[in-house]
């Protein structure tokens, strides 16, 4: 199980999406949906974190992993290559990766960056979803320590992202390297330009006299009025442009269930920015839930932004004016269709019956009071011991009463986090000298719910660090005799007499003269 450290929060102007980062792994995941996709680098090493508000790394031995923020729209998620590494290929698993379709982008698209890139939509976009976009895994760039770049290729095999370095760029490079693909977390497609094999070029994808639609799931009954949006970004989107519904027949689209639709405002000027735009349509008879429709825009000139990859019907109709929208989509051939996810999607908020029984003599003209009284002490004692023989004790006293005059239901979250840090140092004295120094970090995390449960998870990280030195002093005591020959034999033969010598280890020796 990944635990989750730092969270921040992407495209708070479109769909927000909250970036998750792991505790003390360099995994991150993006939460959008209630789907979620979780990256997570294979390394089994330890790291060390350090960073601020823009930037977090994770540094290890071999790999280190970065994350920087670089707008509302995108973050950069970089590997730095510490030595040369095993292979050319770096892996990194994803988890959930089979809730989502990975539209790869062509090679022929202008930007480099996008060039071989991957676009991530839900494999089914649920109408209030969107557009179904996740997210967009832009092309790395490859930059050595001595300034040297190149791109790196993506791919995707199963649940794995792999992105691979050239073999003749590694083998030249200087370490460390840096790996920096760019996340981008908005909704919109990353394409305006197309490959019209007609006219044998990259031009501008322009919708002129057409409609064009992408199909969607309903999680709910559909009845009533909705919120259409398209996304403007061309200062020629300034003509009658108009959203559509139409039923499903075994995946194409078949029969009109949108009325009363309302006109976008797509001018692009100096007042107007490019951005997503809206406008209401109704439905007037029911739509089952779990039902596919196909949604999308009639329209006299429009151009959309999209990514490469899902179905889109996108056939020519006569819009001149007093036109209206067909009541049978024209589908010249069912296998006539494109690849294009159109920027557009609706939302609604479907009708809810709601019953109130009133009781007890209560009528209309009546005026409803309600009174309340909230009291709340507690009693709580934590004890955190440490090796260093401190105990901290916190007391802390809650006692709580409810009382409500009324027939509603409170209900109330209470969490409680405590963090306390305590440095020793201690210093022994002897023949010798020994340091030791302890750094002891103590977190206790409680939760108490009402209705009765109590929950306490407490969570102590320990971390030493020692250093000991020892000297050993030796003293050697060396005794000599020295016994000279010549000195006693002088003085043997000037006494005439019988000398006694006795050596270090109490032996006699007796000399004896015999000159006359």
């Amino acid at each position: 199980m990944n635990e989750i450290g730092a969270v921040f929060r992407q495209s708070l102007h479109d769909f927000p999406c909250p970036v998750t980062l792991g505790k003390r792994t360099p995994s991150f995941g993006l939460h959008r949906y209630k789907q979620g996709l979780r990256f997570i680098p294979p390394d089994d090493e330890g790291f060390t974190l350090r960073g601020d508000r823009q930037r977090l790394v994770y540094k290890g031995r071999r790999r280190s992993h970065r994350f920087t923020i670089l707008d509302d729209g995108a973050f950069e998620y970089d590997c730095i290559l510490n030595r040369e590494p095993e292979s050319n290929v770096i892996s990194i698993l994803m988890e959930g990766a089979e809730q989502f379709d990975f539209f790869r982008q062509p090679d022929f698209v202008k930007e480099p960056y996008l060039k071989g890139s991957y676009a991530v939509y839900k494999k089914e976009t649920l109408v209030g979803e969107g557009t179904g976009k996740l997210c967009h895994i832009h092309r790395p760039e490859i930059i050595d320590a001595r300034g040297r770049r190149c791109w790196g290729e993506l791919s995707v095999v199963g649940n794995e992202l792999r992105i691979t370095i050239p073999e003749w760029w590694l083998s030249g490079a200087a370490y460390p390297v840096v790996v920096d693909p760019t996340i981008g977390t908005t909704t919109v497609g990353s394409q305006t330009h197309w490959n019209n094999v007609e006219n044998e070029g990259i031009e501008q994808l322009e919708f002129v006299c057409s409609l064009g639609v992408n199909r969607f799931l309903l999680p709910e009954n559909l009845n009533g009025t909705a919120t259409a949006y398209v996304y403007a970004y061309d200062k020629y989107n300034d003509e009658r442009c108009m959203p559509v519904v139409y039923s499903d027949n075994n995946n194409v689209p078949l029969t009109r269930r949108s009325s009363n639709e309302g006109e976008f405002d797509t001018e692009i000027s100096s007042g107007k920015p490019a951005g997503w735009r809206s406008t209401t349509f109704q439905v007037s008879s029911s739509i089952a839930a779990g039902t596919y429709i196909w949604f999308g825009i009639f329209c006299d000139v429009f151009y959309p932004r999209f990514d490469y990859g899902a179905k889109c019907y996108w056939d020519f109709w006569d819009t001149s004016p007093g036109t209206n929208i067909p009541n049978t989509y024209p589908v010249w051939m069912a296998s006539w269709y494109y690849d294009f996810k159109l920027s557009m999607y609706f939302t609604y908020t479907s009708a809810q019956q709601y019953v109130c029984k009133l009781t007890q003599g209560v009528t209309l003209s009546d005026t409803r009071k309600q009174t309340c009284s909230y009291k709340r002490t507690a009693l709580q004692i934590a004890s955190i011991g440490t090796v260093a023989n401190k105990m901290l004790t916190l007391h802390a006293k809650i006692q709580e009463g409810l009382k409500v005059l009324s027939e509603n239901y409170l209900s109330g979250f209470y969490q409680r986090t405590l963090q306390g840090m305590a440095v020793f140092t201690d210093t022994i004295g002897r023949i010798g000298s020994y340091f030791r120094g302890l750094l002891d970090t103590a977190i206790t995390e409680a939760e108490a719910k009402h209705g009765w449960a109590y929950f306490r998870t407490q969570t102590e990280t320990v971390h030493i660090i020692g250093k000991a030195n020892r000297g050993l002093l030796l003293f050697i005591r060396i005794i000599s005799n020295i016994i000279i020959h010549d000195y006693l034999l002088w003085r043997f033969l000037k006494s005439k007499s019988e000398l006694e010598l006795k050596s270090c280890i109490s032996r006699e020796l007796v000399l004896e003269s015999r000159i006359n």
